[in-house]
Protein backbone atom coordinates (compact mmCIF):
# COMPACT_ATOMS: atom_id res chain seq x y z
CA UNK A 1 0.00 0.00 0.00
CA UNK A 2 2.68 2.63 0.60
CA UNK A 3 4.32 1.74 -2.82
CA UNK A 4 1.54 2.40 -4.52
CA UNK A 5 0.43 5.60 -2.33
CA UNK A 6 4.85 6.77 -2.97
CA UNK A 7 4.32 6.17 -6.74
CA UNK A 8 0.87 8.21 -7.12
CA UNK A 9 2.96 10.92 -5.44
CA UNK A 10 5.91 10.92 -7.60
CA UNK A 11 3.42 10.68 -10.49
CA UNK A 12 1.91 13.83 -9.33
CA UNK A 13 4.53 15.70 -9.08
CA UNK A 14 6.56 15.31 -12.09
CA UNK A 15 3.40 15.78 -13.90
CA UNK A 16 2.82 18.57 -12.35
CA UNK A 17 6.62 19.90 -13.32
CA UNK A 18 5.94 19.00 -16.72
CA UNK A 19 2.76 21.48 -16.74
CA UNK A 20 5.03 24.26 -14.99
CA UNK A 21 7.76 23.50 -17.74
CA UNK A 22 5.05 23.46 -20.80
CA UNK A 23 3.34 26.61 -19.24
CA UNK A 24 5.99 28.88 -19.28
CA UNK A 25 7.58 27.40 -22.83
CA UNK A 26 4.31 28.21 -24.81
CA UNK A 27 3.89 32.11 -26.21
CA UNK A 28 1.29 33.89 -24.23
CA UNK A 29 -2.15 34.99 -26.20
CA UNK A 30 -3.03 38.15 -27.54
CA UNK A 31 -5.06 38.92 -24.91
CA UNK A 32 -3.25 36.90 -22.10
CA UNK A 33 -0.37 39.26 -22.40
CA UNK A 34 1.76 39.45 -18.79
CA UNK A 35 4.24 42.34 -18.51
CA UNK A 36 7.81 41.94 -17.50
CA UNK A 37 8.31 42.22 -13.40
CA UNK A 38 9.53 45.31 -12.17
CA UNK A 39 12.06 44.87 -9.75
CA UNK A 40 11.90 46.16 -6.27
CA UNK A 41 13.60 50.03 -6.78
CA UNK A 42 16.68 49.68 -4.05
CA UNK A 43 16.35 52.56 -0.82
CA UNK A 44 19.41 53.48 1.03
CA UNK A 45 19.11 53.30 4.45
CA UNK A 46 20.45 55.73 6.49
CA UNK A 47 23.74 54.96 7.91
CA UNK A 48 23.98 55.92 12.01
CA UNK A 49 26.62 58.72 12.33
CA UNK A 50 29.38 58.03 13.46
CA UNK A 51 30.03 59.09 17.60
CA UNK A 52 33.53 59.94 18.45
CA UNK A 53 34.89 57.80 21.35
CA UNK A 54 37.78 59.61 22.86
CA UNK A 55 35.66 60.62 25.99
CA UNK A 56 35.15 56.93 26.90
CA UNK A 57 38.91 56.12 26.12
CA UNK A 58 40.02 59.18 27.62
CA UNK A 59 38.14 57.94 30.78
CA UNK A 60 39.56 54.20 30.53
CA UNK A 61 43.24 55.01 30.32
CA UNK A 62 42.81 57.82 33.09
CA UNK A 63 41.58 54.77 35.26
CA UNK A 64 44.37 52.28 34.34
CA UNK A 65 46.67 55.07 35.08
CA UNK A 66 44.95 56.05 38.21
CA UNK A 67 44.51 52.19 39.38
CA UNK A 68 48.01 51.66 38.36
CA UNK A 69 49.51 54.85 40.84
CA UNK A 70 47.24 53.26 43.61
CA UNK A 71 49.15 50.69 43.88
CA UNK A 72 52.89 51.96 43.74
CA UNK A 73 51.73 55.07 46.31
CA UNK A 74 50.43 51.84 48.56
CA UNK A 75 53.81 50.34 48.31
CA UNK A 76 55.34 53.23 49.00
CA UNK A 77 53.02 53.69 52.10
CA UNK A 78 54.23 49.93 53.52
CA UNK A 79 57.83 50.82 52.72
CA UNK A 80 57.17 54.17 54.98
CA UNK A 81 55.54 52.37 57.78
CA UNK A 82 58.23 49.89 57.90
CA UNK A 83 60.73 52.63 58.02
CA UNK A 84 58.46 53.95 60.56
CA UNK A 85 58.33 50.58 62.81
CA UNK A 86 62.43 49.96 63.02
CA UNK A 87 63.12 54.39 63.79
CA UNK A 88 63.89 54.99 67.09
CA UNK A 89 63.73 58.80 67.28
CA UNK A 90 60.80 60.31 68.45
CA UNK A 91 60.62 63.23 66.15
CA UNK A 92 61.05 61.11 63.14
CA UNK A 93 58.84 58.61 64.27
CA UNK A 94 55.69 61.44 64.04
CA UNK A 95 56.97 62.55 60.53
CA UNK A 96 56.68 58.98 59.23
CA UNK A 97 53.57 58.37 60.38
CA UNK A 98 52.05 61.26 59.33
CA UNK A 99 53.88 60.72 56.00
CA UNK A 100 52.41 57.06 55.90
CA UNK A 101 48.75 57.96 56.95
CA UNK A 102 48.89 60.46 54.22
CA UNK A 103 50.35 58.40 51.24
CA UNK A 104 47.49 55.65 52.41
CA UNK A 105 44.94 57.71 52.21
CA UNK A 106 45.98 59.22 48.56
CA UNK A 107 46.53 55.65 47.62
CA UNK A 108 42.75 54.91 48.85
CA UNK A 109 41.71 57.94 46.77
CA UNK A 110 43.64 56.99 43.60
CA UNK A 111 41.79 53.41 43.68
CA UNK A 112 38.48 54.76 43.86
CA UNK A 113 38.88 57.62 41.72
CA UNK A 114 40.56 54.86 39.23
CA UNK A 115 37.60 52.23 39.52
CA UNK A 116 34.73 55.29 39.11
CA UNK A 117 36.82 56.06 35.53
CA UNK A 118 36.98 53.01 34.30
CA UNK A 119 33.43 52.63 35.06
CA UNK A 120 32.49 55.68 33.33
CA UNK A 121 34.58 54.19 30.64
CA UNK A 122 32.59 51.32 29.92
CA UNK A 123 29.28 52.97 30.22
CA UNK A 124 30.62 55.81 27.74
CA UNK A 125 31.95 53.28 25.28
CA UNK A 126 29.71 50.07 25.55
CA UNK A 127 26.60 50.77 27.31
CA UNK A 128 25.11 54.32 26.10
CA UNK A 129 23.05 54.06 23.47
CA UNK A 130 23.01 57.03 21.10
CA UNK A 131 20.78 60.12 22.51
CA UNK A 132 17.85 61.15 19.84
CA UNK A 133 16.03 64.02 20.34
CA UNK A 134 12.56 63.68 21.08
CA UNK A 135 11.67 67.13 19.69
CA UNK A 136 13.07 68.59 16.49
CA UNK A 137 12.83 71.39 14.35
CA UNK A 138 12.97 71.54 10.42
CA UNK A 139 13.14 75.41 9.20
CA UNK A 140 13.58 75.62 5.49
CA UNK A 141 12.48 78.62 2.95
CA UNK A 142 8.86 77.96 2.38
CA UNK A 143 8.21 75.42 4.87
CA UNK A 144 8.15 74.70 8.77
CA UNK A 145 8.41 71.09 10.15
CA UNK A 146 8.63 70.08 13.84
CA UNK A 147 8.38 66.44 15.50
CA UNK A 148 7.72 65.05 18.69
CA UNK A 149 8.36 61.34 19.71
CA UNK A 150 7.38 59.50 22.69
Amino acid sequence: MKRIVAALLAAVIALSDLAVAAAAADPPAAGNAREAPVPFPVVALPSAPHRSHTTAWLALGGGAALLTTSFLVHERANRTYDVYLASNDPDEIGDLFDRTTNLDRLSGAALIAGEVLLATGVYLRFLRTPHDPRLSLDLAPGRCAATWRF
